[in-house]
Formats: structure tokens, C-alpha cells, sequence
């Protein structure tokens, strides 16, 4: 299937939220309380409760917006499934507005192609998020301050200013999906700012950096005429990196069944330091015509199974660093 992210301001899905509700109050699925509109999730399920949908100035709630927005997503792409990933807080929220889909949208069977799936809350290496201390941050906010610290970092490279910005953006995005993806769903986040951007060790930049040198081992052969080659493996010692790089389709297959994207980014960092290793003890383009072969075609393997792990973190690769 393929992946794609849809956005909706709030104003474009509440007052569909709204039009729902005030439909489905006819129908019996919501009741009317003290001037508000509720629904009592209870009736259906005894381990749920009751939530209010319509407060009592007549304004919508965040579960109304939800009925909007499920609404449009179904209408619009009819998906075959449709992942909801909230703080784990939200967990009980969002099992009362699923039972009310469930109970609106029974023929559609809406209900039966959502999935919701809880993470921790984000904080600081250091402590928690604050708003009283002050250390509270915007997305916008923290992916502006680590495009700011990449772009320094490169500032001396021999790259153009459209490149570097380039640069930037593709690597100050890494840093902070790989620091949130690398941790298991349902615990907390802990984002570390320094070792989300370091090109050494456990971090987006890192594996991007890995597959920069993979593609410039790539070109050199290309000038040096080389060929890659599986069929000149015979004789060789077997080498780490062949055996991680075996591993790829399983540790997708993994990933997929559990919705557990860490499964990944992982694995990735195990075969970006299994090539790492592998670059720096043995000589990829030598004397020997086979072993040459056989090493590129190591490199290019792992260069394409790195970029595909990498796509499927939503993470892209730039050129040069």
C-alpha cells in the first residue's frame, strides 16, 4: 500500500464533528444532558465511560473534532486502515470516540479499520518538559534550533548556501525522527539534543552519514572501472556485514506486524556499524579483481538497504555532507 500523511486544520473538521453529532443525537446514539450532548459509552461497553461531545454553550470537544476528522479521512481515501498515535494519556479518549464510530458508522465498519496506538510523552535528557520552569517546546521550535546547529556544523564544507540549507533541513529532520522512532512505542521519548545530531554513533545523522560513504566508495569504482560482482564471493571470509544485511526482510516483516518502527531504526544502526567497520579493515577497491567485485557489491548492498530503511523511517538522504 502506500503511505501518506493528511493534514486538517480543526476548522475544517469540527463543524462536520458538529453536523454528526446533532444527526446521530436523532438516532439514539448520543442523549442529551444538562445542555450539553453526550454519549455514554458504558451502554456498549461497561469499561468505557461517558464523554461530553457538545458542551453546554454548544461549542464541540476534541471528540467531536475526532467524528470530523475520521469522517473526512474515510470519506476521502477510504483506507484500508487508519493508525491514530496519541500520548498514552489519551488512551481512554480515544477508546469512547471509537466505540461512538462504532456505533455511528456500523454498515461503513469505520471502527474495524482504526487502529490507535499510544506513546509516552517527550522530554529532556535533563527532566521533563515544564511550562513552569519554562523548558516547553513547539515542534516547529526544535526542528528550527537543530537545522541552526547543522548548518554551523557544515558552514565550512565545500558546498554551495543552497546546498548546505539543503543539507540542514534533510539532516536536522533525521536527527529528530530516527531520536523519536528509535525508542519503543508506549514509553516515554527521551530526545537528547547533542546525540541527535552527531554523526557518530546512535543517531539519524549517523546512518545518514553511512550511506554518503557507502555512495562515494560507489563512484570511486566507477572511475576505477570496477564492476560489482556476487558471483566473485567464493574464497572470502565471510564478513559481519553479510549476515546483518541477510536479516533486512525480517526485521521489516517484524516491524510491520507489531507497528513497531524501532524494529528498524535498530537494525540500521547495526549495519551502519557493521560497514563502518567493514570500510575501515579491509580494502574495498585493491589489487585482486574478485575481491573488488565482491566487496562493491557488499557496498552497494548495504547502500540500498540502508536508503530503503531509511524511506521507510521517513527519513530521506542527502547527496553530500
Amino acid at each position: 500500500g502506500t503511505k501518506f500523511d493528511v493534514y486538517y486544520f480543526e476548522s475544517e473538521v469540527a463543524p462536520a464533528g458538529i453536523l454528526l453529532v446533532r444527526e446521530f443525537l436523532g438516532k439514539g446514539v448520543f442523549e442529551e444532558s444538562e445542555g450539553a450532548v453526550v454519549f455514554k459509552a458504558e451502554n456498549y461497553n461497561p469499561k468505557l465511560h461517558t464523554r461530553v461531545f457538545i458542551n453546554q454553550a454548544g461549542l464541540p470537544t476534541y471528540e467531536t473534532k475526532e467524528l470530523g476528522l475520521t469522517a473526512r479521512k474515510f470519506e476521502e481515501y477510504n483506507p484500508d486502515l487508519s493508525i491514530v498515535t496519541t500520548a498514552i494519556e489519551q488512551k481512554d479518549y480515544m477508546s469512547v470516540v471509537t466505540e461512538a464510530i462504532r456505533q455511528m458508522f456500523q454498515e461503513e465498519k469505520y471502527a474495524d479499520r482504526m487502529m490507535h496506538i499510544t506513546h509516552g510523552m517527550m522530554r529532556f535528557a535533563s527532566g521533563k518538559m515544564s511550562s513552569r520552569k519554562g523548558n516547553v517546546v513547539t515542534g516547529e521550535s526544535l526542528l528550527r534550533d537543530v537545522k541552526e546547529v547543522i548548518l554551523e556544523k557544515v558552514k565550512d564544507r565545500d558546498m554551495s548556501d543552497d546546498e548546505k540549507r539543503s543539507v540542514a533541513e534533510i539532516v536536522g529532520v533525521a536527527a529528530l525522527k530516527y531520536s523519536i522512532l528509535k525508542q519503543a512505542t508506549g514509553s516515554d521519548i527521551v530526545y537528547d539534543f547533542e546525540k541527535s545530531i552527531s554523526f557518530e554513533g546512535d543517531s539519524g545523522p549517523y546512518l545518514q552519514y553511512a550511506y554518503i560513504r557507502a555512495q562515494s566508495v560507489i563512484e570511486k569504482a566507477k572511475t576505477a572501472g570496477i564492476t560489482a560482482s556476487s558471483d566473485a564471493k567464493e574464497g572470502q571470509e565471510i564478513i559481519i556485514l553479510e549476515k546483518l544485511l541477510y536479516r533486512f526482510p525480517g526485521v521489516i516483516e517484524e516491524s510491520g506486524i507489531f507497528y513497531a518502527p524501532h524494529h528498524i531504526a535498530t537494525y540500521l544502526i547495526e549495519i551502519a556499524g557493521a560497514f563502518n567497520n567493514f570500510y575501515a579493515h579491509y580494502q574495498i577497491i585493491g589489487e585482486s579483481v574478485s575481491e573488488s567485485s565482491y566487496r562493491l557489491a557488499l557496498v552497494e548492498a548495504f547502500s540500498t538497504t540502508m536508503k530503503n530503511g531509511l524511506t521507510l523511517l521517513g527519513i530521506s538522504t542527502p547527496e553530500k555532507m
